[in-house]
């Protein structure tokens, strides 16, 4: 690895460590706690690691994302570390079309009284539409891991 990829490598790792420690000014500097997240007047508990490793893996991504387009797919080292964060990417992504996907399938029913016609299906809700944007975003994923790997391998045998 090259000087200059070395310095990209650990600037990259400070600016992460900097992005998610920063504001709580590095004394709560503890993974093992919780993150809530609150939508919709619902909280989520997350573990703090998990929403380091979401962090870290979306902030590779761009500024690799950047510089591998930027350099026209000429940096392998750069190239091979988007590739690695994309596939990170991927993998979490299928962890939340799975979560998503069970969340939209669980059945909803309203049962009335018998004067009133019996039972009704609740059929639908929000996670449909959840459930296909992280599908659509997967699969701009997975275009991109092959596009650049594809660049990758042609530069790398022209380079030999």
């Amino acid at each position: 690895m090259k000087k200059k990829e070395t310095f990209w490598l650990i600037g990259t790792i400070l600016f992460v460590i900097v992005f998610f420690f920063g504001s709580s000014g590095f004394k709560n500097f503890d993974l093992t706690g919780s993150a809530d997240i609150n939508l919709h007047e619902t909280y989520y508990v997350v573990p703090s690691i998990h929403v380091f490793i979401l962090t870290a893996t979306l902030i590779f991504f761009m500024i690799y994302l950047i510089r591998m387009v930027r350099r026209n797919f000429k940096n392998l080292t750069a190239n091979l570390i988007f590739m690695i964060s994309n596939i990170t990417l991927i993998l979490i992504f299928t962890f939340l079309i799975i979560l998503a996907n069970g969340m939209r399938e669980i059945p909803g029913t309203t049962e009335y009284p018998p004067l009133s016609g019996g039972i009704i299906e609740n059929a639908g809700n929000g996670w449909n539409d959840v459930y296909y944007v992280l599908l659509v975003i997967q699969l701009i994923l997975i275009i991109l891991l092959t596009l650049s790997g594809i660049k990758t391998g042609l530069n790398y045998k022209r380079a030999e």
